[in-house]
């Protein structure tokens, strides 16, 4: 018994690291702004008060910010060009990914 609750144990612990949640906190937000969140308490959106970095992508400060209800980034403006998945996307216009965060559009760089 004592084994199978150490496996059950390491399960779970293994499960929790590739299942993981991303807790963003609204202190992110501007105090100004409507912050809105999912049932589940996790943020949805926002205006942000200053610039916030998310998987290399840099959002840019005073612009809206949603992301899915695990936390993973869904819609950002950029504060600077990038490059997301070998697309070059345009500095202060939007960016935005699929729930399983993959990259799915923006405005290309000139």
């Amino acid at each position: 018994m004592r084994m199978f609750t150490v496996v059950l144990y390491a399960l779970v612990f293994m499960l929790s690291g590739v299942i993981g949640v991303y807790a963003i906190d609204q202190t992110i937000c501007d105090s100004g702004s409507t912050v809105v969140f999912y049932p589940n308490g996790s943020l949805r959106s926002c205006v942000l008060k200053d610039n916030f970095r998310s998987n290399d992508i840099n959002c840019n400060e005073h612009r809206p910010i949603s992301f899915y209800s695990d936390g993973r980034l869904e819609r950002c403006d950029l504060a600077e060009s990038a490059t997301v998945s070998g697309q070059a996307c345009k500095q202060f216009d939007p960016v935005d990914f699929y729930p399983d965060g993959r990259f799915k559009s923006c405005v290309k760089r000139d």
